[in-house]
């Protein structure tokens, strides 16, 4: 008979529920993954989650699927009551799975079959915008993102549910506007503004180019800003002075993303 924790003091529920912390996720290289889909993704990915938390009462047939597959990776498999499951996530109203996984690291590998393409994300605070600009970011092709000091932990649990498994195929590195220049020598920094003259789809996105995001509430840093090669905005109708930072950062990267899918069509195809 399966055993059922319902106590949220038992000692593997306050280990869970200690990863909402930074200092602590970071003390224990883990972090929190929420829900069916981004933990079978990521077990597919060849990640293997060391707890998996789960309420046996109600377990769709997916999240059955992902419990059996997780046990079979080796994962520590805990059944917990409903209450428990609560204390443990940070969704008002959660699925019936939480999987705590080593912290992911992976290696920036230098593309060869296209020029350098990246995203600079700024000091941002905003969990929600940063998870959404990861997100974007795998789907936009996106080689490598880089998150300067300052910026939302990328494994606070909102980042990590907005991003939707985006963690586990993305490189993701902190560092200074210095080491950034010094890591990536000649990739044109391009930062977005919403006083720039030029529009974000009159820029040549195809060299290799990296595309700022900024804090909503302080813009670029002066540093970045002084390593700029370009800039470009987002012209707007109908008295909207700015997009959030997840929405603007998603629409200059998926621009980029279509012009480098028509420049590898015309090499390939000569249209």
């Amino acid at each position: 008979m399966t055993t059922v924790i319902s106590s949220r003091h038992h000692p593997l529920v306050k280990f869970a529920r200690s990863l909402r912390e930074r200092r602590v996720r970071e003390r224990e290289r883990a972090f929190l993954v929420e829900g069916p889909k981004t933990i079978a993704d990521a077990v597919q990915a060849g990640y293997r989650p060391s707890h998996l938390f789960y309420v046996p009462t109600r377990l769709d047939p997916l999240e059955q699927k992902v419990v059996a597959r997780a046990q079979a990776v080796g994962t520590r498999i805990i059944a917990v009551t409903e209450r428990v499951l609560h204390e443990i996530a940070e969704t008002m109203t959660p699925q019936a799975v939480v999987a705590v996984f080593p912290i992911p690291s992976i290696p920036f590998r230098l593309p060869t079959a296209e020029p350098l393409f990246a995203l600079i994300v700024d000091r941002l605070q905003d969990p929600g915008n940063l998870g959404t600009l990861l997100r974007s970011a795998l789907g936009a092709g996106v080689h490598a993102v880089l998150l300067t000091p300052g910026t939302v932990d990328p494994f606070n649990p909102k980042v990590v549910r907005a991003a939707a498994g985006a963690h586990f195929h993305l490189p993701i590195a902190t560092l200074d506007p210095v080491a950034i220049q010094r890591e990536f020598p000649g990739l044109e920094i391009v930062v977005a503004r919403p006083q720039a003259l030029r529009a974000y789809d009159e820029r040549d996105w195809t060299r290799a180019s990296a595309v700022v995001i900024g804090s909503e509430a302080h813009g670029i840093s002066a540093e970045l800003a002084r390593l700029a090669a370009d800039e470009v905005r987002i012209p707007l109708r109908g008295g909207v002075e700015s997009l959030n930072a997840g929405v603007a950062g998603s629409i200059i990267l998926f621009e980029a993303a279509r012009q480098r899918r028509h420049a590898e069509r015309k090499a390939t195809t000569g249209e």
